[in-house]
């Protein structure tokens, strides 16, 4: 009688591919976006270049727009490390909704002539940016909350979704407020003051000073996520282990 054949696929094997798909699917998004952005940022700014216009008006923009991606591709870095289930619809849509507004938020500034025509609208996919982006974490937030860890990174875990929900929320609050510069300039700026529109730069700035704080803090708290999940790995070690 000839022997069983072993099974090509156990439910072992099955459940550890289930249990690092959503990690993976996290990272493959996050490296199609920033290579989509970085190929469309380095387009635009060689237009920029050769346009004539002067950088004071659009190199804040570029770097602020370089900022955001950045932010995109380093938020959820050690956020994905948590991420245990399977990908539903909204781990697909949700990235590459950010993956086309990081695209659109550099062809905004492609010249026309002397001119950048579309500049305005930049506020306006800014605010799309951030407003996804808040959904995108507090989706992360619900598969985290969904998924069971071992006792030693509860501590961890939980402070970590704190810091999430702040994130999302000072998040929207921040596309809610590039969504009513944007109608600010559309609606009044340009049809009554259109000499205020030479001073944009000024907005760039913001913005990148604003890319440059939110990159301070995710890196502290990717710092304090690694320290606790160290000292809870140190506190439930056995007597006399290294740790």
């Amino acid at each position: 009688m000839p022997a069983p054949r072993r099974p090509e696929l156990d439910a072992d094997t099955l459940a550890g591919r289930i249990r690092d798909h959503g990690r993976e699917t996290q990272l493959f998004l996050s490296s199609v976006l920033v290579s989509v952005a970085v190929a469309n940022a380095a387009y635009v700014f060689a237009l920029l270049l050769g346009s004539g216009i002067t950088p004071i008006l659009w190199l804040p923009f570029m770097l602020a727009s370089f900022g955001f991606v950045l932010i995109t591709f380093s938020g959820t870095s050690h956020t994905s490390l948590l991420v245990v289930s399977l990908p539903d619809w909204r781990a697909g849509v949700l990235p590459l909704l950010q993956a086309m507004a990081v695209f659109l938020m550099f062809s905004t500034l492609i010249p026309a002539h002397a001119t950048m025509p579309l500049l305005i609208d930049w506020y306006a996919v800014v605010a799309a940016h951030a407003i996804i982006g808040g959904f995108w974490i507090r989706s992360l937030v619900a598969k985290i909350n969904d998924t069971r860890y071992e006792p030693a990174l509860r501590d961890a875990v939980e402070g970590h979704l704190q810091s999430m929900r702040r994130s999302a929320i000072a998040t929207v609050l921040s596309g809610g407020s590039w969504l009513v510069v944007w109608l600010t300039i559309r609606l009044w700026v340009v049809p009554e003051h259109p000499v205020f529109l030479r001073f944009q730069g000024i907005l760039g700035m913001v913005a990148l000073m604003i890319s440059i704080v939110v990159l301070a803090i995710i890196e502290r708290d990717r710092r304090s996520f690694a320290a606790l999940v160290s000292d809870a790995r140190a506190a439930h070690l056995p007597p006399g282990r290294p740790a």
